[in-house]
Order: C-alpha cells, then structure tokens, then sequence
C-alpha cells in the first residue's frame, strides 16, 4: 500500500479488514529487546527529544511537558517509544508519575489509576506480553487524533500551515520546509521524516529507508555518536522521487526480521487497560 493511495483505499469500507491488518503487520526490528535498557537516564530525555526524537515524539513529550498529562493514545504511542529505546519499568513510572503529579493527578490516583497500565507495557501484568513500540504505518494508519489529543503522525494527521508553524518553531529552513511540505502534499510522509531527519542532523541522505520511530532515534544517537558516517551526497531534482520509489516498494522487497503481527494485536487488548483520561 503506497502513500499516495491511502486515502481512495481508507474510503473503501470493503478493504478495512485488510488495512487493519496490515497497520498491525510491520516486520522489521520490533525494538522490544531493548539494547540501552537502563543506560538513558530520565535527566536526558528532554535533549534526546530535541535531537534525536522524531517529530512524533517530540510533539508528545512537548505536550506532556506543557499539559503534564498525555490522553490514551498519546501515552501508548510514547510509552512504548520509551521503552523502546531503554527506559526501564522502574524509570517509566518515575517518568509518568513525576509529570502527571505536576498537573490535575496526584500520586495516591495515579498510582490506581495509571500505574498498572506502565506494568503492563512492561509485561509485569497480565497477560505478561513484552508490548513493541509502533512502527510508521501503525502510527499513520491510526485513528485521527481529536481535539486535546496529541498521538499520531504529524506528517499525516497536521494541519499543513501548523505543521509548517511547528517547523519553523523547531528552526527548519524555509527551502527545507518547502521540501517536507511537498512530500506531505504527495503523501510521502515517512519521507518526509527522513527529510527532517537530514535537515536536523545536518546531512543529505540519511542512507537508510525509516519505518520506525525506534529506528530514527537509534539511527539518529548512531550518527551523532560518530558510529556512522553521514552521506553528505549532492542533492539533485531526482532524488525525492528516487527515494519515494524505494519507499513505496520497501515492504515487498524487504527480508523478514521478526513478525510482530501477535503482539501487534495483543496491544489492541491492552488498550481496555490504558482508556483513562
């Protein structure tokens, strides 16, 4: 399924079975074997949400920070995100707990309330699943985000003019926010990702193909580590759709690296747990 027929095949009531399960069937890394469990302290994640985060996760731990409070599908999108890229269960709920204390929750409710939730992303409750973070088309092929809601992909679900006021906040250069606006008008989200991605990190072709918000971070704390040279390749009019042809035929051509299609769906029933708001 391309970008750019997602929305006739949205509209087509006869094909929903198929899309919900091909939302629910990424099968690159699923980044629940965490690799840096316990190595990013709960004091860096404000800078790694500047540097390293995608814009996803940046505009969840944003609003977090300035609502000190995040609905139902904010907290699973950035609760797995989190867990993804180390935090253990024990920093989760220092992290969650600190920030919600801060606004209309205070700890006697949030630990009835919410805390039970965090265990069980871990896998402490239960059905005692290890939950995966969710991947790009998860993340695009989800439910709009309403009013108050701050889940999603930005790429897909923004406004164009606040995406483009939120770039321009975040120091995108006009000409670069001109390229990401054009390949969200054709429907190229996830390159549109990668194109934030390189004008973040400073580079012209970020050398790999993003499907995952896990995968951005690692890629991006690789780079910026020195654990990978940039490829800082002449720019030219080919190269968008270039990387939309390789984009769009990704998932046909990819190997396998592990199936998540199960555990995918389990989340669908750990969400009953996550409902609160």
């Amino acid at each position: 399924v391309t970008a750019r027929s997602l929305p006739s095949i949205q509209s087509d009531e006869r094909l929903q079975p198929l899309l919900n399960h091909l939302s629910h069937s990424y099968v690159g890394p699923d980044y629940s074997v965490q690799k840096n469990t316990g190595k990013i302290s709960l004091e860096q994640i404000d800078a790694l949400s500047v540097k390293s985060f995608p814009l996803c996760m940046r505009q969840l731990h944003k609003a977090l920070c300035d609502n000190h409070h995040l609905r139902h599908g904010g907290r699973m999108q950035y609760g797995l995100f989190l867990k993804g890229i180390g935090l253990t269960l024990e920093q989760a709920l220092e992290f969650w707990k600190k920030e919600f204390i801060r606004g209309k929750v205070d700890a006697d409710k949030f630990d009835k309330g919410y805390a039970y939730s965090i265990r069980h992303n871990y896998g402490k409750e239960g059905k005692r699943t290890d939950y995966t973070p969710y991947s790009c088309m998860k993340i695009i092929m989800s439910n709009p985000p309403s009013q108050g809601d701050y889940h999603g992909c930005p790429f897909r679900h923004s406004d164009p003019e606040l995406l483009k006021q939120k770039l321009q906040s975040y120091k995108i250069p006009p000409s670069g926010i001109t390229q990401i606006l054009e390949l969200v008008k054709g429907m190229h989200y996830q390159l549109a990702c990668q194109k934030y991605f390189e004008l973040t990190h400073g580079v012209d072709d970020i050398g790999f193909s993003l499907n995952h918000p896990n995968q951005y971070f690692t890629e991006s704390q690789r780079l910026l580590s020195g654990g990978r040279e940039p490829k800082n390749e002449p720019s030219n009019s080919g190269n968008a759709q270039q990387k939309s042809n390789s984009q769009e035929s990704m998932n046909s051509s990819s190997t396998p690296t592990s199936s998540n299609t199960t555990a995918d769906a389990e989340v669908e029933g750990l969400e009953a747990y996550f409902t609160k708001d």
